[in-house]
């Protein structure tokens, strides 16, 4: 699918005098940094009437690739042909870092005019967010916004969304009346998409609900609540994906797949019309992992078939594989688990604990750090004014720009969410001595880290409080014997050389790129749903007793994969369904590593590119 191209309008750069945004859901404090799509020069009336499609092009065309926030208040926005993003604009290279959010998903709509779109044959998008060829686009965000294709649209994608190591769709929801729009979701439209996240959204109607395609670079998603599409829920055409919280409504399957597929989670009801149907397809020899999944009105939970004609999948009869019947399948592989050890076939089950959601501050009571004297242009040093903003009593810190740091800044005190547009901490100025940041003890027991593109020089976690990142790229963290004990969410991150001392970690959409051994997890619990690499070295180290369950994801091994095993679990306790993409000749030889009762044992690559692992050798919790 390609988007309608359109003529870009000449625009007023610069920044924007600050105005308060809207009045009532997530609101943000005035800034230069959250630009309002309603305010002077752009003007969107959010009426539903008005065609706001200039005023919306203008102001992403004015933003994309700057980190700032694209806000949308609470109204319904008309648009009557494709929003863009740019990847060149008057003379300015964007490489990603564009943030757009409504006030909530309930308030707030981009709605197509009937009649726009009314060729399915020849779809095109409400929105298209980029993604060139190549895996350059990052750090990209849509939030809180709902996406209405509306009557007359059967062509209508509601958005194609593209981002690269980082980036989410986050709290949004796709609409489509009956007989209109193609796909809710997007993930296909070109190749390289990811690794992102999708979280907490909903599709109504469309032919297809989500649309995932190609080979590298994998996508995850979690609480995702699909109803009324008129061929299949979810497609998959080749990716390596996981979905944990998966909710399906329809007369189709709810899921069709090949490629690599996790599936952590789902209840799929089948209403009139389903009974004829599996609730999951899974063909052309793709690789699947079920686990928790209930059924209801299917003729079955999973058909495993050869291609992904309809006629042939839905007359199949009979169990082709023990466990694939259901109704409800509490655990199943397509692939037999492999141990160099006697290994129990299950996964570890370790326990999963949601993404802490802290209260959102009235913006009033925030403290920016441009107030207390940083500089968001990233030229001088910011770090005693953000030292002052965050010991100011403020229980929300706003860093709304980029800031060079050549002092570490200790979070204390009151603060419980340090909340970014999508900049950079240490702008320009790597090699400071000492981390950006140390997480200190505080008042409160959670603290929320959030929407940065790269926090260069890194965090220090010096304290057994909570600690959450979302959205945070590029950022490199150093436990200290204080902070063994403590829990840590990761939901979009990424990071290098992730070494835990004894903590529990749950990571939704994890990222880890560098040489050598990426995660050590050293006596600790870890659960990571969605882990893409990249580079040569040891991509899970488990030791200590430690417990990792890794639910999904794959290797894009880049250089030498053949110079360490890919797992090592030394008398530890690891489970990980997971593959490998590898163009250079040089894939992981070693697959993983076991060492139990002093003896070592290998497992050898040998009968395809994913595979499940289990190694059991801890006590049990």
């Amino acid at each position: 699918m390609k988007p309608i191209r359109i003529r870009f309008f000449a625009a007023v750069t610069g920044l924007l005098v600050p105005q308060p945004v809207a009045a009532e859901g997530q609101r943000f404090p005035a800034s230069p940094s959250v630009v309002l799509v309603t305010a002077a020069p752009y003007g969107a009336r959010g009426d539903g009437r008005s065609d706001d499609t200039e005023a919306v092009q203008k102001a992403i065309n004015d933003h994309a690739g700057t980190g700032r926030l694209i806000y949308f208040p609470a109204g319904r926005y008309l648009v009557t042909r494709t929003i863009t993003w740019p990847k060149q604009w008057q003379g300015r290279e964007n490489w990603g870092r564009t943030y757009l959010r409504g006030e909530s998903a309930d308030t707030t709509s981009i709605v197509l005019r009937d009649g726009v779109f009314p060729d399915e044959s020849d779809p095109h998008a409400v929105m298209w967010c980029g993604g060139f060829g190549s895996a350059d686009w990052f750090h990209n965000y849509v939030e809180q916004l709902t996406f209405d294709v509306g009557k007359g649209n059967p062509g209508a994608v509601a958005l194609q969304f593209y981002s690269n190591n980082s980036g989410a769709v986050r709290d949004c929801r796709f609409l489509a009346a009956e007989g209109s729009g193609h796909t809710g979701l997007d993930l296909g439209h070109r190749d390289m998409n990811g690794p992102l996240l999708v979280r907490n959204c909903e599709v109504r109607g469309f032919d297809c609900g989500v649309s995932c395609a190609h080979a590298v670079n994998g996508q995850t998603f979690e609480h995702l609540r699909l109803s009324g599409q008129r061929s299949v829920g979810f497609r998959n055409q080749g990716q390596h994906l996981a979905i944990r919280g998966l909710k399906s409504r329809n007369s189709v399957p709810a899921v069709m797949s090949y490629g690599a597929l996790v599936i952590d989670g789902a209840t799929l009801t089948g209403i009139a019309g389903a009974e004829v149907s599996p609730a999951v397809v899974n063909y052309n020899g793709g690789r699947i992992y079920l686990r928790d999944v209930r059924t209801h009105g299917y003729k079955r939970a999973l058909a495993d078939v050869e291609t992904p004609d309809a006629a042939a999948a839905w007359r199949i009869e009979g169990e082709d594989k023990a466990g694939s019947l259901g109704p409800d399948v509490a655990e199943y592989s397509s692939r037999k688990p492999s141990s160099p050890f006697p290994s129990p076939a299950s996964s570890l089950r370790l326990l999963v604990k949601e993404t802490p959601e802290l209260p959102w501050d009235d913006p009033a009571t925030w403290a920016d750090v441009d107030r207390h004297g940083a500089d968001p242009g990233g030229e001088k040093d910011s770090s005693s004014a953000i030292q002052s903003a965050i010991d100011s009593g403020a229980t929300t810190v706003f860093l709304p720009g980029s800031y060079r740091i050549s002092t570490p800044v200790v979070i204390r005190g009151k603060v419980r969410r340090i909340i970014g547009t999508g900049g950079s901490i240490s702008y320009g100025k790597d090699g400071h001595e000492g981390r950006d940041f140390i997480l200190a003890d505080g008042e409160s027991p959670k603290v929320l880290i959030e929407h940065f593109s790269a926090i260069h020089g890194g965090i220090e976690i010096d304290t057994r409080r909570t600690v959450i990142f979302r959205s945070v790229a590029d950022c490199d963290l150093k436990m200290t014997a204080s902070a063994e004990g403590g829990e840590i969410f990761a939901e979009d991150f990424v990071t290098h050389h992730l070494h835990l001392r004894k903590q529990r970690m749950w990571a939704r959409q994890l990222n880890v790129e560098n040489e050598g051994t990426h995660i050590m997890n050293d006596g600790g619990d870890l659960w990571v749903l969605g882990y893409k690499t990249e580079r040569g070295g040891t991509l899970l180290h488990t030791r200590g007793g430690g417990r990792s369950e890794m639910m999904g994801g794959f290797s894009y091994t880049t250089t030498a994969g053949g110079l360490a095993p890919m797992f090592v679990n030394e008398a530890s306790s690891v489970w990980a369904w997971f593959g490998e993409v590898c163009f250079n000749g040089d894939p992981f030889s070693t697959l993983v590593r076991e060492t139990r009762d002093g003896e070592t044992r290998t497992i050898r690559r040998g009968g395809g590119n994913c595979f499940p692992y289990s190694g059991r050798s801890a006590s049990p919790p």
